[in-house]
């Protein structure tokens, strides 16, 4: 079976789509020198897979609700989930539900808050960290600040009050 015409044009579709944002964090934010107070430490990776567990189970539940609505819940569960993510972050509480029950606050390099659309490319990227067998996620674990491999794209930090 050959690969037609129109399956390349909607794979390089696909792959646009998930690699844009992860390219343009990576082109677009400027390297600056991280600035870590001393009172703050790194949030570890089972307080990040704990925060994760509580999100996940908060997202099933929105999305078993949305599943009643027929083929558009599929669509708005994909919405709902980045919104989800990215507004909580952006937010003054700059962390998800999740992050807030155990402590946890995402900040840029230089403890500000983070915007919209790093976070938008950060979410995206947390799919590149899950594509080999969750190694980008595994990094949480080995690399000096806590950084996933999403988090080192996009420049971010987590730390834990």
């Amino acid at each position: 079976m050959s690969v037609g015409f129109w399956q390349i044009i909607i794979f390089l579709v696909v792959v646009t789509i998930y690699l844009l944002p992860v390219a343009l964090c990576l082109i677009l934010i400027k390297k600056k020198p991280y600035k870590i107070p001393s009172s703050k430490k790194f949030a570890g990776f089972w307080a990040r897979l704990g925060a994760g567990i509580i999100d996940l189970i908060i997202l099933i539940i929105v999305s078993l609700i949305l599943s009643l609505l027929g083929p558009i819940g599929l669509f708005l569960d994909v919405i709902v989930g980045w919104l989800y993510f990215v507004l909580l972050q952006s937010s003054e509480h700059r962390s998800t539900f999740g992050m807030r029950a155990l402590g946890i606050k995402i900040h840029d390099e230089q403890m500000n808050k983070v915007g919209f659309w790093r976070l938008t490319g950060r979410y995206f990227a947390t799919w590149v960290s899950g594509i080999i067998l969750f190694a980008g996620f595994f990094a949480i674990a080995f690399t000096q600040r806590k950084q996933g491999l999403h988090d080192i794209i996009a420049r971010t930090i987590h730390t834990k009050d």
